[in-house]
């Protein structure tokens, strides 16, 4: 396997940076979206990874405010069936209608073959709660 892929997480559809100031990556924050998860780094000294798998994804929207629209930019938001993590925000993107319109692809294809009521008990029960009290 190479660098960029995973038995986990599959290929890596999609990477990118937080836009700061007039939309320029000036940030110490890189997306990755794979196959089956996000995978979010923050740091430069210090790296910490956030991961989210994408089939516990219950609902996604895209938020364009003025100031990020003007430089091509836009955040996402994820509201996840997740014990640490209930809502994830991918924080002023480059061109966020492909990145969510990716993300939606993803979810849809993961999600397509599970029953349509999809509730954040019936995902977190699904879930191996030892591994947060640990």
């Amino acid at each position: 396997m190479t660098g960029q892929e995973s038995a986990t997480r599959g290929a890596l559809i999609w990477s990118g940076r937080k836009c700061t100031i007039f939309g320029l990556p000036l940030s110490f924050t890189k997306y990755f979206v794979y196959e089956k998860r996000l995978v979010t780094r923050r740091g430069f000294f210090s790296l910490v990874e956030d991961e989210l798998d994408f089939y516990k994804v219950l609902d996604k929207s895209l938020v364009l405010p003025f100031w990020q629209r003007i430089f091509g930019c836009g955040s996402i938001h994820l509201n996840v069936a997740d014990v640490d993590t209930p809502v994830k925000v991918l924080v002023s993107v480059k061109q966020p209608r492909k990145v969510y319109a990716q993300i939606d692809k993803i979810v849809t294809d993961l999600t397509g073959n599970l029953s349509p009521v999809r509730t954040a008990a019936n995902i977190l029960s699904s879930v191996d709660q030892g591994e947060f009290f640990n």
